[in-house]
């Protein structure tokens, strides 16, 4: 008896809790936007993308942006390595 109270008091509290997680992830926040736009990501001398440190693209040049200022050059996320966008 002790054990199924326990029981419906955990799925009590985590019922309670998964309309507040679903809220919380399904729209992102100004703060969160701003974040997003201060990342940091890597173009290279000639190429017209934007990419990860580290990808494999980067070998001949890696030049650091922010996310905000490749976009607004024109530059578009790298296929392979899939930077936040």
């Amino acid at each position: 008896m002790r054990q199924l109270l326990t029981l419906l008091i955990a799925l009590a509290l985590l019922t309670a809790s998964v309309p507040v997680l679903l809220a919380q992830s399904s729209q992102p926040t100004s703060q969160q936007t701003d974040q997003k736009k201060d990342v940091t990501v890597y173009i290279t001398r000639t190429g017209k993308k934007y990419h990860r440190a580290g990808c494999s693209s980067l070998r001949s040049s890696s030049i650091p942006i922010s996310l905000k200022d490749a976009k607004a050059k024109g530059y578009t996320p790298c296929k392979i390595c899939k930077p936040p966008q």
